[in-house]
């Protein structure tokens, strides 16, 4: 039986899940993300993989019934922990409140992502934050249809590609799920991240860490890394840190994140959401620096939960274009894709062969792109003119 092609696996679980006979399993590719494979001896052809990944059989589609900025208007504290504007919260606070379970991300002790279920404010709270890297859906796609079978409300949240690969597993409707999704700008290696971990980790062990990608205490907002250093507490900009860098600039994501089919306005899930860049140039409130999600509504769940929690909202209406604008979202029929840095794969087998700093060395300080951000961000502009024009030769 055949899998999706390396190239185009998300590696979202529903195959391995959904075979009878336990023949899939995950190994690491040479990049370090976790790959589905097949045991011939155990294979029995039923097909059932096919029928359940994404890739050969794309779940049903909607369009985009509304748009919104929201914001958690009635918990500061819980807006101030969350990455963007608290609309998780609220979605799973209701979920909650109706005796369900909701299924998010948090870190394990290892400091890998992974999904997991929530029963109680007090396991919601690992929940909140971004956590940019790969994520296992971690055997969650049994749990929710098991919750599903027993009548509970379920809030599943996670990456685009997760949210698909639990639809199809499923392989029926259920109206006490709500699928949850974010606007993704790809995911990157595990590999990848452990290996940058392992330079701030010397003098902090990793349980004392504490690391945030999107911490909003010092500046707002914003892209910004902060962790526990030996003395104080280190904040990073998305460009000072390393490892975030080559987040945003796409040195190490997952194959198919360069040519990733859940950008578009056609959606499968019932809310998709993300922070708001931008608002600024269509919105005066609310107050951006305070955290602002983009709010997709793609189906009447969508529109009954939201609906349930809106007087825990502010919430103000929007154009999809708005938020397509700043956001990975593409309006329209064009086809986006990304080109992978040409020093991508260069990149990953230093890495592998040398660590995470021998790489950083050689392929991310001396880096036209980070160099124009960081004059940008910290020098006068006749200096910024002056550096630019040396880059341009």
């Amino acid at each position: 039986m055949e899998l999706a092609k390396r190239e185009d696996c998300t590696g979202c679980g529903a195959c391995l899940e959904i075979c009878p006979k336990k023949a899939i399993s995950y190994r690491d590719d040479h990049e370090g993300f976790p790959t589905p494979v097949i045991d011939s001896g155990k294979c029995v052809e039923c097909g059932l993989c096919q029928k359940v990944c994404p890739v050969f059989a794309p779940p049903e589609k909607t369009g985009i019934k509304a748009a919104y900025a929201a914001q958690l208007s009635d918990d500061p504290e819980t807006l101030k922990e969350s990455t963007s504007g608290g609309v998780f919260t609220a979605l799973a606070r209701e979920i909650l409140r109706r005796g369900g379970i909701v299924f998010g991300c948090v870190w394990n002790e290892s400091y890998e992502a992974v999904i997991v279920s929530a029963e109680n404010e007090e396991e919601l709270k690992p929940m909140h934050g971004s956590k940019y890297v790969w994520s296992s859906t971690n055997g969650s796609f049994p749990k929710v249809k098991q919750a599903l079978e027993e009548g509970r409300e379920v809030l599943f949240t996670g990456l685009p590609c997760q949210g698909a690969g639990l639809k199809n597993y499923l392989r029926k409707e259920y109206p006490n799920l709500c699928i949850l999704v974010f606007f993704c700008g790809g995911a990157p290696s595990p590999l990848a991240f452990k290996e940058y971990l392992k330079t701030i980790t010397k003098d902090v062990p990793s349980e004392k860490l504490d690391f945030k990608f999107r911490d909003k205490e010092k500046y707002g907002t914003g892209v910004h890394i902060s962790y526990q250093g030996k003395k104080e507490r280190i904040h990073q900009s998305y460009v000072g840190n390393p490892y975030f860098f080559s987040y945003h600039t796409k040195v190490f994501h997952r194959p198919c994140c360069y040519h990733c089919r859940y950008r578009y306005e056609t959606r499968y899930e019932d809310l998709t959401m993300g922070d708001y860049w931008g608002l600024g140039e269509f919105h005066k409130e609310p107050d951006f620096h305070a955290g602002v999600s983009a709010l997709l509504v793609n189906t009447p769940k969508g529109e009954e939960m939201l609906e349930a929690v809106r007087d825990h909202l502010e919430l103000i209406p929007t154009k999809p274009e708005y938020i397509a604008k700043h956001n990975n979202l593409t309006i329209g029929n064009a086809v986006k894709t990304f080109n992978p840095p040409p020093f991508r794969d260069a990149f990953i087998e230093k890495m592998k062969k040398s660590g995470w700093k021998a790489a950083e060395r050689r392929y991310l300080i001396i880096n036209k792109t980070r160099i124009k951000l960081t004059v940008k961000r910290k020098l006068p502009k006749k200096t910024q003119e002056l550096i630019r024009k040396l880059l341009s030769r």
